[in-house]
């Protein structure tokens, strides 16, 4: 599924050291994931659409990861990773050219520390205790907006004992005369025990006025036979607006968001089943009670999502997959859909990885 490019990296030496550089790797890598969607009241006046858009799992993307071994079981790593709209060909990530993943790092046996753009700590989290690995369209991703995604300018540790994970990141704020202004910091935890997996997650971020979006969560797994269940709970404080912003889809005029923090309070189920070796199908259910929308007191809210996913194999690199999903909000929630109360989508697509 990686094409490795290797190369052994032999010098004459410099001086009188006589010496070498290690070997080193660089793997080019990537998906290119496109999908054709069908989505109900999909504006303020409740037309459908047909579109061609970025995959529904995996957003396209491409990336080079590389390690040069420095001995004695450290080594030096780095990633930069492009996400990208197949459709079009632009960039994601607002345009910038490595916005995934732009890091570098040192490896070894107490762990993993690395420098540079990434995934936050419950972001990371989620990943793997998330029936949909955080889904790629907003209709079925929305509940992991609380996790930020991604962030720029940090320093993150991680590491594995045993059946032990770890993980903690620092975002510098990178404003002078202020250590909190725009920082942000997380953990993560979990612990593989046989066919079982749980942990949790917490993280703070803080805007420029240093007001703070918390979220924390909690979540597990269950392996029996071909199958995997799934369940979590995510939490969240909001006194920066980040997340109501995020999930509006048209602008809405906000209320007092440090007085009216927006809480959330999501949880989740699902499972996958390996049907056989080349099909797999996954089910999905998220739920959201919110309060204080907006930021305003007593806005309250609720988000109800179903997501149905089937993934087909024609080889190891190629996949085909059709999936459906309906979401249903009320209350103050009605500003994250564009026109009626619920939205049902249906997609099919086909993702190679390379």
């Amino acid at each position: 599924m990686q094409r490795k490019l290797q190369a052994a990296l032999a010098t004459l030496g410099i001086g009188l050291s006589g010496g070498a550089f290690a070997q080193s790797s660089v793997t080019l890598y990537g998906i290119v994931d496109q999908s054709v969607r069908f989505t109900t009241n999909s504006n303020a006046a409740n037309d459908n659409q047909v579109q061609l858009t970025n995959g529904a799992i995996t957003n396209s993307r491409w990336g080079m990861k590389g390690e040069e071994d420095l001995g004695g079981g450290l080594k030096a790593i780095f990633r930069l990773e492009s996400g990208f709209e197949p459709q079009t060909g632009v960039l994601d990530q607002n345009g910038a050219l490595f916005g995934r993943y732009a890091y570098v790092g040192l490896s070894g046996r107490l762990g993993t520390f690395t420098l540079g753009r990434q995934g936050t700590e419950s972001f990371n989290f989620y990943g793997d205790f998330d029936p949909l690995t955080v889904g790629n369209y907003t209709a079925n991703s929305w509940p992991f907006f609380m996790t930020i995604g991604r962030i720029s300018n940090t320093a993150t540790y991680a590491g594995q004992f045993g059946g032990l994970h770890v993980g903690a990141t620092y975002g510098f704020g990178q404003q002078p005369g202020s250590m909190s202004k725009g920082s942000y910091w997380g953990t993560r935890a979990s612990y593989d025990l046989g066919p079982a997996s749980f942990g949790g997650t917490y993280q703070e971020m803080r805007d420029l006025d240093n007001n703070v979006q918390r979220m924390w969560g909690v979540g597990g797994k269950y392996a029996i036979g071909p199958a995997t269940l799934f369940a979590g709970y995510m939490g969240g404080s909001d006194a920066t607006g980040f997340v109501d912003s995020a999930l509006n889809v048209s602008t809405v005029t906000g209320g007092n968001f440090v007085d009216n923090q927006r809480r959330d309070m999501t949880l989740y189920t699902g499972a996958v089943w390996q049907v056989m070796p080349a099909l797999a199908v996954t089910g999905a259910f998220y739920y959201d009670d919110m309060k204080n929308v907006n930021g305003f007191s007593g806005n309250s809210g609720k988000r109800y999502t179903g997501v149905l996913l089937a993934e087909y194999s024609l080889s190891k690199s190629t996949q085909v997959y059709g999936t459906v999903d309906y979401n249903k909000v009320s209350g103050g929630a009605t500003t994250e859909l564009p026109g009626k109360s619920n939205q049902t989508g249906v997609a099919a697509g086909i993702r190679h990885m390379f």
